[in-house]
């Protein structure tokens, strides 16, 4: 059933109706969440929070704050703005004149949610209150858990250590208003899955705030991007040569690679014309036509040092490349090379 299903979503790749993703697309195919925290927090004035050492976002839901950023500067954000460091960078985010002093978002998390509910995070929405004077933000945040199944995306060396997005470029506003109507009805009446909800809403966020930031510099990212695919690319492609007995899976393949499976299969699709299980099959054949050619191994090891764990699925492969048997192709080599010899 799994072959079936692969072999479908090759021909979905290769159909020339079908339009080459853009390279928007294409980068935020990379970015996976494996988990998130969606939190409301209510600031109150003259009190602030300093966030890092996880990737997080922060989204204006009300009001304004401010956002001191590792580089000194201090921007003020409205409600739709967002701010997002996937490599947990620190800022400072604070309502009204002159803090004094700034609480770790560490502290303010453990007085306020307390531990998981479940092992899969939190059940239940986070809401967090920080100070005691009147409000002066809500702000939709969440503390994320990037998948490293593919490695850390090429991409997300070059984005800043704090991304900001104005609600001008996201229309984040729109979303934020529903999500605070969102958590106020689960807080009202939870339903289980909220776990699961809270990761895949903060996907979404996460992927608007980067679609901006990606399709503004896309020329520029395209480029760094191509080059390191490229390499990325050569490298797994002399591996598939130099080991093809190796069980390779598509996830194994777009790990190596450095990149998600969807994305990598399109990359490789665009790059070589064909898929990564048909170039597979390819170094496999190539490989066996070599010992077959060169050494007398019974057409079992064959089969088995090509990555074929039975000599039937080996010879049917190997009759759809050359037309003939192993033997017979064994055969028809030695043959050749002994005309060549006597000549």
């Amino acid at each position: 059933m799994l072959a079936v299903m692969v072999t479908r979503t090759e021909k979905r790749l290769l159909r020339p109706d079908f339009a080459a993703p853009s390279i928007t697309s294409s980068l935020l195919a990379d970015f996976r969440l494996v988990g998130a925290s969606l939190t409301r927090f209510t600031l109150r004035a003259r009190k602030g929070f300093v966030m890092s050492g996880m990737p997080y976002m922060f989204i204006v839901a009300e009001g304004h704050c401010r956002v001191g950023l590792p580089d000194g500067r201090t921007i003020k954000l409205e409600p739709g703005d967002a701010v997002m460091a996937l490599g947990g960078a620190p800022t400072q985010l604070a309502v009204g004149g002159r803090v004094s002093s700034y609480a770790d978002m560490g502290e303010v998390w453990d007085a306020n949610a307390g531990p998981p509910t479940s092992l899969e995070g939190y059940e239940r929405p986070v809401d967090i209150a920080w100070g005691d004077g009147p409000v002066g933000c809500v702000l939709i945040g969440s503390a994320m858990t990037l998948s490293h199944r593919a490695g850390t995306p090429p991409v997300q060396k070059t984005l800043p250590a704090v991304l900001l997005a104005r609600d001008s470029e996201t229309r984040l506003r729109f979303w934020t208003a529903a999500l605070v109507q969102m958590l106020d009805a689960e807080s009202a009446k939870p339903s289980d899955g909220f776990a699961a909800i809270s990761t895949m809403t903060s996907q979404f966020l996460m992927a608007q705030i980067l679609r901006t930031h990606l399709a503004a510099n896309a020329p520029a990212l395209s480029d760094i991007l191509d080059k390191g695919r490229s390499r990325a690319l050569a490298s797994l492609m002399r591996r598939l040569q130099r080991h093809p007995e190796n069980a390779w899976t598509l996830a194994d393949m777009a790990k190596a690679a450095g990149m998600s499976r969807t994305a990598f299969a399109e990359v490789f699709a665009r790059a070589t014309g064909t898929t990564p299980f048909r170039y597979l099959t390819g170094c496999r054949i190539n490989a066996a036509a070599d010992l077959l050619r060169n050494t007398d191994l019974p057409i079992t090891d064959v089969a088995d040092r090509c990555g074929y764990r039975s000599e039937r699925a080996f010879r049917d492969a190997f009759v759809q490349a050359h037309n003939m048997r192993p033997l017979a192709f064994r055969k028809a080599q030695r043959a050749k090379d002994d005309a060549i010899a006597r000549a």
